[in-house]
């Protein structure tokens, strides 16, 4: 008797990783946004924060490490917020529609303002931004794709590299979170240079398309529609 092996069917990427690239280019949009018009902070990206935020403060520029430490402060209350609800039914779609409201929020403070220079108005966008960004970050360990965090990417990268030596060295095929994780990481950086555009020619999208990125990242997500046949 001849027994056959049937293969098992490819790898894809479903929706949750749709929902995180979503998520993951909004990431970029917030550090991208808030280092360039924001006074040079991350509002998601929060070692490259307390980097700034150790700089201004050891050069005694006090003002500077202020905006540091709102945006640090807000990621903590994104975070905290967030915390409450994860244990809760629906909780994820619950943080990411807190998440949208915080940037819709953000993206008002603009239109009301624009880009100040200071003020409460500048505070004011740090907080809200880095409020859904902190938010997010836990947004994106209940979808738990293939352990990307959605708002910083390094440990990300470190094991890109590490598995892809690794298995190169054993002559193995790349793993298929390999491929998530590289997937994550391209949007994070597409999301960055999309935005960086559009703060040159369109900035109204640039802090509104945020909340819509989201938005579309919670549909996605749920709905079922959204999903191919596979």
């Amino acid at each position: 008797m001849v027994t056959t092996t049937v293969p098992s069917a490819p790898q894809r990427l479903g929706r949750s990783d749709r929902s995180l690239h979503l998520l993951s280019a909004t990431s970029g949009a917030a550090d991208v946004v808030a280092f360039l018009k924001l006074n040079m902070v991350f509002t998601s990206a929060m070692t490259g924060n307390l980097a700034l935020l150790g700089i201004a403060a050891g050069q005694g520029h006090l003002l500077s490490a202020t905006h540091s430490l709102t945006a640090l402060l807000g990621f903590i209350t994104g975070v905290a917020i967030a915390a409450v609800w994860k244990e809760r039914a629906f909780g994820l779609r619950r943080i990411l529609g807190l998440e949208i409201v915080f940037l819709a929020l953000y993206a008002l403070c603009w239109l009301r303002w624009g880009f100040p220079p200071g003020g409460i108005p500048l505070y004011a966008l740090i907080l809200f931004s880095a409020i859904g960004m902190g938010m997010q970050s836990v947004a994106a360990r209940l979808i738990d794709i293939a352990g990307v965090p959605s708002v910083v990417f390094t440990s990300t990268l470190t094991s890109i590299v590490l598995v892809c030596i690794q298995n190169l060295r054993r002559h193995q095929p790349l793993p298929f979170a390999l491929h998530q994780q590289i997937a994550a990481l391209l949007a994070y950086l597409g999301g960055a240079v999309l935005f960086a555009f559009l703060l040159m020619v369109m900035p109204a999208l640039a802090v509104t398309l945020p909340a819509v990125l989201v938005t579309l990242a919670l549909w996605i997500r749920w709905h079922p529609a959204a999903d191919t046949a596979a």
